[in-house]
């Protein structure tokens, strides 16, 4: 409660004699059906409400909260799994079939040449198309892999943000004394992960348990670091960061009882020292986009290694062209690479791993039309997903949208591991 008391002091402090509300409330029905036998994987209803607060200093108050439920409790069965978060930043269970969360609480004022940012919200780093690399700042909820839109599954932390404008550049500070990780499905979800790129695979007749993970918690002891510079050139957007965090995935340490034929594993969090670089330049009917990375000592599954674990600094980039020649629409392909430069054999991944995307949308019916397809396709296990989606806008306020959601390739890989889960998308959104 320290993070909610020391704001909520700072906008008493504010004028408050003036002030300026917008509000808005979005409310969706969503619903999701099995493409092998029709069956409801997923039926939701979602609200959100958010409320900006406009001072005249110029400075501003945003919060947002939203209730979801889900009445099939598929995705995420039983109770509601917060081991991740910290204490300050859990959703709400609502029975097992849903959940309330303060989504964003924060306070923004500019000093002059200078920005305070302070509260709950999302940073976001990076504008790569269903790949992250560079957007580290905020864990990420992976109840449903990778299919919730970056905005929704990103999980917002307590941070404070100093940003310092020059004439063609800024750059920001960040402190994250906010603790929470990766939400990772629980063994009976829907998107639990079974590839043996990210879960150790035990041998025949040997068990395994797990304990709970060693998360740290002290505020000031265990909380992330970031900067950020970036500079405009013409036609051209440089930016340039460094991260010193604890990643967010748990390191699963295992040990063997030969007795017993008993695996333990003992997942710990480590941290990483990150470094990345992205540009934007453009051209005519094109930007070319460039996001790179490099990770000191990241902590990778390795059946030879050390109980099971070994490091390895990783060197990964993200080259990406868009093209809008086309009237109304948009086609962008990205490659993607990530190297590790202590490669040992037990590696549970490749020493170099591939991956391509492919996005185009197009607008039709003067712009109440919407369609979209996304592909992400893995090179090396040849597995992926591809997502098309069609939109259309009832009026202004009003939303109508049906997708496919279809992973294909080896069970054993990272995208194939869901082909049980290929679904059909429908749904409906209003705003008031």
């Amino acid at each position: 409660m320290k993070k909610k008391t020391i704001l909520l002091s700072l906008l008493l402090a504010t004028s408050l004699w003036s002030v300026e509300l917008e509000e808005s409330l979005k409310l969706r029905n969503e619903n999701a059906f099995l493409s092998h036998d029709g069956a409801v994987q997923k039926a939701v209803a979602y609200g959100k409400l958010e409320l900006e607060f406009k001072f005249e200093d110029n400075a501003r108050f945003v919060t947002s909260g939203i209730v979801e439920g889900d009445w099939k409790d598929k995705i995420e069965p039983d109770v509601l799994n917060t081991f991740n978060y910290n204490d300050d930043s859990k959703p709400l269970a609502l029975g097992n079939h849903g959940k309330a969360e303060l989504r964003e609480f924060y306070y923004e004022k500019e000093f002059g040449a200078t920005q305070l940012k302070v509260g709950k919200m999302q940073t976001v780093w990076g504008k790569a198309d269903g790949i992250k690399l560079i957007d580290k700042l905020n864990p990420q909820d992976f109840s449903e892999f990778i299919l919730a839109p970056f905005e929704d599954s990103r999980i917002p932390l307590w941070s404070l943000s100093l940003t310092q404008s020059f004439e063609d550049s800024e750059l920001e500070f960040l402190w994250i004394p906010d603790t929470t990780y990766h939400k990772v499905p629980n063994s009976n979800g829907a998107y639990a992960f079974s590839s043996s790129r990210v879960v150790p695979q035990a041998p025949q007749g040997v068990s395994v348990r797990q304990n709970e993970a060693e998360k740290p918690n002290d505020a000031f002891k265990d909380s992330d670091i970031a900067l950020r510079y970036s500079k405009q050139l013409e036609n051209m957007e440089l930016g340039f960061y460094y991260l010193y965090a604890y990643d967010d995935f748990v390191v699963l340490y295992q040990d063997l009882d030969r007795a017993t034929r008993t695996v333990t594993l003992n997942p710990e969090y480590e941290r990483n020292h990150f470094y990345g670089m992205s540009m934007d330049y453009s051209k005519g009917e094109f930007v070319y986009r460039v996001e790179a990375g490099f990770t000191e000592g990241k902590h990778l599954l390795d059946a030879n290694g050390a109980r099971g674990i070994s490091q390895s600094d990783e060197v990964a980039y993200i080259f990406g062209v868009d093209w809008y020649g086309l009237e109304e629409s948009m086609l962008s392909m990205q490659v993607n690479q990530s190297y590790l430069l202590d490669y040992k054999d037990g590696f549970a991944r490749p020493k170099v791993d591939n991956t391509m995307t492919i996005l185009y949308k197009k607008d039709l019916m003067n712009n109440t039309l919407h369609g979209e397809v996304l592909l992400i396709h893995n090179l090396n296990d040849d597995d992926g997903v591809v997502r098309p989606k069609l939109s259309y806008e009832l009026d202004e306020e009003s939303l109508v949208y049906t997708g496919l959601d279809h992973f294909y390739g080896d069970r054993d890989g990272l995208y194939g591991q869901f082909r049980e889960q290929n679904r059909v998308v429908l749904g409906v959104e209003r705003t008031f």
